[in-house]
C-alpha cells in the first residue's frame, strides 16, 4: 500500500523551517513536560474547519448518520512565515511571546515516535491549500475519507478559503483510536533538543524581562539557540549627505 503522510508537500519542503508562537508560559511548561499539545479542529476559529467531519451522511440502503472518527482527530497549526508584525500581534497580544522553528519532517517524526505501530494510519502533515468558496466546497466533497491509507482525515482539514492565504499555514495532524479518545487535546512526548531549531523572543518583551526567561529557559536544560527578534528595530548605518 501506498501512505501520503505528506500530504500538499513537495520534498524540497521537507526540510524548510515552518513557525509557531506560543506564550512563553506555554513554551516553559513544554521545555518541563516535554510534550507537544494538539487540539480537537472545533477549537479553530473559522467556521469551514472540519466541515467535511462534522457533516452527515447516508449510505446506500437509505440511513443516515455521522462521522464518528471527527470526535478523535487533533491538530496542530504551524506556519510558512518567519515572522510578520500581525502575527506577534495576533499570538503574543501581551508582549511575553516566543517564536520556535523546526521543520515539517522533524515534526512528524516526533509524532510518528510517539505512534510507532500505525503512525502510517495516523500521523500526517501537509500544507493548506487556499481555495475560493465554491472551488473549497467542491473540492471538500472529492475527498475520500475512508481510504485505505488512512490520509482522508487529513486532507479534509488542509484547505481553506482564499481569505486565509495570508497564513501559510501547515498543519500537523493526528487520527487516534475512535474507542479512545483522549478528550479535546491530544499530547505527546518530544526531545525539544532534538525537535526546536531556534527559539526567538518578541521583538517587543522588554529587555530585564527577556534576560529572566532566557535564564529560566537555559536552567531548564535546553540548548537551542535562543535570540531576539529585531523586526522593530531601527535601521543602522544611515548616514544623508548635506551638499
Amino acid at each position: 500500500m501506498s501512505y501520503n503522510n505528506y500530504i500538499n508537500l513537495d520534498e524540497e519542503l521537507l526540510d524548510k523551517p515552518i513557525y509557531r508562537i506560543m506564550p512563553i508560559h506555554r513554551f516553559l511548561q513544554l521545555l518541563d513536560d516535554k510534550k507537544l499539545t494538539l487540539v480537537k479542529p472545533k477549537k479553530w476559529d473559522d467556521p469551514f474547519e472540519n466541515a467535511l467531519l462534522n457533516c452527515a451522511f447516508e449510505t446506500s440502503t437509505g440511513e443516515s448518520g455521522s462521522f464518528s472518527a471527527k470526535d478523535c482527530v487533533y491538530g496542530q497549526c504551524w506556519t510558512f512565515h518567519r515572522e510578520t508584525d500581525a502575527m506577534w500581534r495576533i499570538y503574543s497580544h501581551d508582549k511575553d511571546g516566543v517564536r520556535v522553528s523546526t521543520t515539517p519532517r522533524k515534526l512528524l517524526t516526533a509524532l510518528q515516535k510517539a505512534e510507532p505501530k500505525y503512525h502510517n494510519l495516523k500521523c500526517f502533515i501537509g500544507k493548506v491549500s487556499y481555495l475560493p468558496k465554491v472551488k473549497l466546497l467542491e473540492k471538500l466533497m472529492s475527498i475520500d475519507l475512508l481510504n485505505a491509507n488512512g490520509s482522508g482525515i487529513a486532507e479534509s482539514l488542509l484547505y481553506k478559503r482564499t481569505e486565509f492565504k495570508h497564513e501559510k499555514e501547515i498543519r500537523l495532524i493526528y487520527s487516534g483510536d475512535e474507542n479512545a479518545c483522549m478528550g479535546d487535546i491530544f499530547q505527546f512526548e518530544i526531545d525539544p533538543a532534538i525537535l526546536l531549531d531556534r527559539i526567538l523572543f518578541d521583538p517587543r518583551m522588554e529587555k530585564n524581562l527577556r534576560q529572566a526567561y532566557k535564564l529560566a529557559i537555559e536552567e531548564k536544560g535546553c540548548e537551542t539557540e535562543v535570540r531576539r527578534s529585531t523586526l522593530y528595530d531601527a535601521p543602522q548605518g544611515l548616514a544623508f549627505k548635506l551638499s
